[in-house]
C-alpha cells in the first residue's frame, strides 16, 4: 500500500523549505475557504437583489464575470433602505480588491527569495506583453489576517443580502455591518496595493 501520509508530509516539508510555514498555509487555506463561501453565496444574493426567479432555468449569473457580479451587488435594490444599499456598494468595492488579491494568490508565481515568500501574477518576464495587469499577494503579517477578516465580512453581507427582501431583520443587520464593511474595504484595498505603497515608501 502506498504510504500517502509520508508523501504528504514530505510535500509539506518542501513547502516549508520555500518559506511557506504552517501558519502561512493555515491562513492561506482559511482565506480560500472564506472567499469561497462569499463567492458561492454571492450568486444567490444576486438572484435576490435582481428579483430574478431561477427555478427551472440556467441562472443568469453563470454568464457574468466577477466584475459584473460585483457591480450588480453594488447596485443593491430600490426596495432596500439607502443605508443598506450604501453598505452593499462599499462591499462591492471591497470585493473587487479582494478578488484581485485572491487571483494573485491562487494564480500567481511563488517568489521565494529569502524571508517571507509572495505571489505575483502576470509578470512581464522574458519581455512578454500581457493584457492583464500585474498583481501581487503578500503573506507577511498582518496581511493574511486582514484579507481573512475582509473575506468573512463579505460573506456575512451576501448571506444577509440573500434574505434581505423577505426579512426586514436581514436588512437591518446589513446596515449594522457598515463599520465592518468599511474596515474590510480598507483592508482589501491596502493589501491589494501593497506593492505600490511600498514603492511610495509608506511602509
Amino acid at each position: 500500500m502506498h504510504n500517502y501520509p509520508a508523501e504528504s508530509l514530505d510535500i509539506q516539508a518542501r513547502l516549508y523549505g520555500l518559506g511557506l510555514l504552517p501558519n502561512h498555509l493555515m491562513l492561506i487555506g482559511s482565506f480560500i475557504c472564506a472567499y469561497g463561501l462569499f463567492e458561492t453565496t454571492l450568486e444567490r444574493a444576486l438572484w435576490t437583489l435582481t428579483e430574478t426567479s431561477v427555478a427551472g432555468t440556467r441562472p443568469f449569473t453563470e454568464k457574468m464575470n466577477t466584475e459584473t457580479q460585483f457591480k450588480t451587488l453594488g447596485v443593491g435594490n430600490p426596495k432596500l433602505s439607502d443605508k443598506c444599499n450604501a453598505v452593499l456598494k462599499i462591499a462591492a468595492k471591497a470585493a473587487e480588491d479582494l478578488n484581485d488579491y485572491r487571483n494573485s494568490l491562487v494564480h500567481g508565481y511563488l517568489l521565494a527569495v529569502g524571508g517571507t515568500p509572495m505571489f505575483m501574477k502576470n509578470p512581464a518576464w522574458h519581455d512578454v506583453k500581457r493584457n492583464k495587469p500585474v498583481g501581487d499577494a503578500y503573506i507577511d503579517e498582518p496581511f493574511q489576517d486582514l484579507v481573512l477578516i475582509a473575506a468573512w465580512t463579505l460573506f456575512k453581507v451576501v448571506q444577509l443580502a440573500e434574505k434581505s427582501l423577505a426579512d426586514p431583520a436581514a436588512q437591518r443587520a446589513i446596515e449594522a455591518l457598515a463599520e465592518d464593511v468599511n474596515r474590510a474595504r480598507s483592508y482589501a484595498n491596502e493589501t491589494r496595493h501593497l506593492c505600490y505603497l511600498m514603492n511610495q515608501e509608506k511602509y
